[in-house]
């Protein structure tokens, strides 16, 4: 029988699956059993018993088999039939492991190949039982009706199958109909009869531990510069050579052979490291759902990948955006653009947060210097430890720990960045990079000349996007993707999947949560940066600044906490360090400035120094290449003149003292 109904099904009453109607119905079209139109009265369906599982389908087989031998016995009961005698039982020889255990190791090949056996087998037991023939009776009917087309048509189709050969015929010996039948009747469970049945595997596995060539070989190809397998080899025939010559050296074919066998994470370790070999491995996935909103937030630094306006000299640079989402509802908290990533960017995406969506719990950031500076970081003036966020850092070359929000860049900022012609990440075409590099610096450097643009130069000076459209589409992006559909957060009761901003504000109404917000107060004054300093008569220095105070006066000596404000000079509060407010002092004279200024400005001024020191170093680098190292000279006379005239030299000798000898000194560290 190649179909059944869902009602023959239940009264198979198969374990493990279920026992109603009703609840196969409902397996059936979630497993995509195949199915046909029953005919006759009462229509309905029937299901291929081929695609059902292989554990019902054995069931199937066995329940089967069990009635047809419990109906011809009744029936044998009124025939004279011989009692067949049979051999020996023979034992399992599974190494000791439980039979349940050897079948999962089976393909599905095999184990098409056993339901196929079984089932002929199955014919074979039927005459048996029925017929009242003998086994080798039956064996010698069923193989006759085989030979003239006879049997059931479900069983010719089965009968390619069961021969387990790559040419898939139709053919059946009796020898082999014998020791199926053999295997089945000495088998008691359906398990043991589905292994007896399954054909044996012709072609032994190798261990790997028997290519005792292997370990030597991994030593010259698993390294970090991933060496192309011919040239490891090369290097390994070598060393077999010389150290191993009285062994056979296996062939590049062979080698590459066993190579090619071996899991990716085998073949990778050594020529991959840190995060790119972790990318391989197993990985344990974060549960964020099971937090709360403001539990957890995530932040990270991302350099755009694509080129914008400078906000001060308009030359094409790449922007730093920091980013902070929460954990819980994948919701941007908040944002930042700057020049570089550092701990102002840091703070002033957390200021933003904080501001519009309350103070979270816990802040988790890699462990950069922008993350973990001691604006941020620090167990007494750190923002983090002023308003009471515990800082996580995440482990060193471990991105996949902060997985959230590095898929983020990689679909919403990076896709923007592919929006402008700037763009410079991967995947873009590198000669036309290097064409818009060349012609946008061709662009900048007329300008800076003072000479008037050609043509070909507006156009690509055109093509540069505006620090003002950078910011307004980036503040788009995090808008329309705090409004889109996200897969990794619950569905709502029309199917579709909440939004971030949707997630977030049900799970504040369902949790019973309120933010905890600042008051303009303490917004002002905690997300000034702190530092450390020690009062000297009155006076603060701070950052090459001079703040004094009266009220400072009986502090002499001791040590307080300034806090800053980072676009404005002229004042700073100042604290105990037990965080009592004491006084605010006011900027009363700069001694190296002409002017105040403010920390916003001298973290420029360092990075413009910092620019101009590093292309100091790279002009004596190119000068030091065009002054040669001086050659051997010939003679001591040739090394003497230095090829210039003798007179300038001799007008340029100085009289020194006798000393005694007759060295000749040369330099005046000689004498």
């Amino acid at each position: 029988m190649s179909y059944i109904s869902l009602k023959e099904l239940e009264n198979l009453k198969i374990q493990g699956i279920p026992s109603t109607v009703r609840g196969l119905s409902k397996l059936a079209k979630k497993s995509n059993w195949d199915f046909r139109e029953r005919a006759g009265r009462g229509g309905g369906f029937e299901y291929l018993i081929d695609s059902l599982p292989p554990e019902i389908r054995t069931a199937i087989q066995q329940k089967k088999a069990d009635e047809l031998l419990a109906e011809s016995e009744k029936l044998a009961e009124t025939l004279p039939v011989q009692a067949a005698k049979l051999p020996g039982k023979r034992q399992n020889t599974q190494l000791g492991l439980p039979i349940d255990e050897v079948v999962g190791g089976l393909t599905e090949k095999q184990r098409q190949c056993a339901h196929a056996r079984i089932s002929i087998v199955a014919e074979v037991l039927k005459m048996h039982r029925v017929g009242g023939l003998k086994i080798s009776h039956a064996q010698a009917y069923v193989l006759e009706q085989l030979e003239q087309g006879r049997l059931p048509k479900h069983l010719m189709d089965l009968l390619p199958l069961a021969n387990a050969r790559s040419g898939g015929e139709a053919k059946l010996s009796m020898r082999s109909l014998k020791e199926w039948t053999l295997a089945y009747r000495e088998a008691a469970t359906p398990n043991e009869r589905l292994m007896a049945l399954a054909p044996k595997a012709t072609r032994r596995i190798v261990p790997l531990s028997e290519y005792r060539w292997l370990p030597h070989f991994i030593r010259f190809h698993n390294v970090p510069s991933a060496p192309k397998l011919a040239h490891s080899y090369g290097l390994f025939a070598d060393w077999w050579e010389k150290h191993m010559p009285i062994n056979e050296m296996p062939t590049e074919s062979q080698v590459r052979r066993v190579w090619e066998k071996l899991p990716m994470i085998m073949q990778e370790r050594g020529r991959r490291t840190g995060a790119a070999y972790k990318a391989l491995m197993p990985y344990v996935k974060r549960d964020w759902g099971a937090l709360k909103p403001n539990d957890v937030w995530i932040g990270d630094g991302h350099s755009f990948k694509a080129k914008v306006a400078h906000p001060v000299h308009g030359r094409p640079f790449k922007p730093e955006v920091t980013v902070i989402l929460d954990g819980c509802t994948r919701m941007v908290m908040g944002f930042s653009v700057s020049l570089a990533e550092s701990c102002v960017a840091v703070c002033d995406a957390l200021r933003i947060g904080v501001k519009h969506f309350g103070v979270p719990l816990m802040y988790y950031s890699d462990n950069g210097g922008g993350q973990t500076a001691k604006t941020i970081d620090h167990e007494i003036t750190g923002i983090a430890a002023r308003l009471s966020i515990h800082h996580e850092t995440g482990l060193p070359g471990n991105p996949q720990g902060r997985g959230i929000i590095e898929r983020w860049w990689k679909d919403n900022l990076i896709r923007i960045a592919r929006n402008y012609d700037t763009f410079t990440g991967e995947g873009m075409d590198s000669s036309t990079k290097n064409l818009t590099y060349r012609k946008l610096e061709s662009a900048f450097n007329a300008l800076e000349q003072g000479k008037e643009l050609t043509a070909e130069q507006q156009k690509w000076a055109a093509k540069l996007p505006s620090w003002k459209q950078f910011i307004a589409d980036v503040m788009a992006c995090i808008d329309d993707y705090n409004n889109r559909p996200h897969s990794e957060l619950p569905k709502m009761a029309d199917g579709s999947h909440y939004t971030p901003k949707q997630y977030r504000d049900a799970r504040m109404i369902s949790d019973g949560l309120t933010p905890d917000f600042l008051a303009a107060e303490e917004e002002e004054t905690l997300f000034r940066p702190q530092e450390i300093r020690k009062v000297q008569r009155g006076w603060l220095d701070l950052f090459n600044n001079q703040y004094f105070s009266v009220d400072l006066a009986e502090y002499h000596k001791d040590e307080v906490r300034v806090a800053y404000d980072l676009d404005d000079a002229q004042s700073v509060l100042v604290y105990d360090m037990a965080g009592k407010f004491l006084c605010k002092a006011k900027l009363d004279g700069n001694k190296r400035p002409a002017m105040p200024v403010a920390r916003r400005d001298q973290l420029a001024e360092n990075r413009r120094k910092g620019k101009v020191k590093r292309a100091e170093n790279v002009i004596r680098l190119a000068n030091a290449e065009a002054n040669p190292a001086l050659e051997q000279a010939a003679t001591w006379d040739e090394l003497g003149s230095m090829g210039m005239k003798p007179d300038v030299i001799e007008a340029e000798y100085a009289v020194l003292p006798k000393t005694g000898t007759d060295d000749f000194v040369l330099f005046e560290a000689d004498k």
